[in-house]
């Protein structure tokens, strides 16, 4: 194998490879959203498989409102907590994609069993924007 394939090859299983998981001061993650967050170094995480409702440019008031609740109760789940980020690639706007867990659990779990979001469906912007708003803007 030349030394050209072996460098392509050590890329590609590096890449395929998930990062080790980190764990963090709750303290230390600024909410930006229901599904997203900045973490330390300004790196933004969406958290993944999950769709919360906007609270910034809703389609809404009834989105907004659901959107501060999905916000408030991530902070919640946050505060005071050592969280675990589990990275997961990047989507399509450049954020780091994962998971965050306390002791409560995968919070993106949490927020789809307490219907503070969806499960992700990329593209429905028109579904979800039924959900939250009930068919009205």
């Amino acid at each position: 194998m030349s030394s050209l394939h072996r460098t392509f090859l050590i890329a590609a299983l590096l890449a395929a490879t998930p990062a080790a998981a980190e764990t963090i001061p709750g303290s230390r993650i600024v909410i930006i959203d229901g599904d997203t967050v900045a973490l330390p170094v300004g790196e933004r995480l969406r958290l993944l498989d999950i769709d919360a409702p906007e609270s910034f440019r809703s389609s809404c008031e009834a989105e907004l409102v659901a959107g501060l609740k999905a916000k408030e109760r991530l902070r919640q789940l946050l505060r005071d907590q050592d969280v675990t980020i589990e990275r997961s690639g990047r989507d399509r706007f450049k954020r780091t994609l994962g998971r965050l867990f306390t002791e409560d659990g995968d919070v993106g779990e949490i927020l789809l069993t307490e219907r503070l979001a969806l499960p992700y469906v990329p593209g429905r912007k028109a579904e979800r924007d039924a959900h939250w708003c009930g068919g009205r803007r």
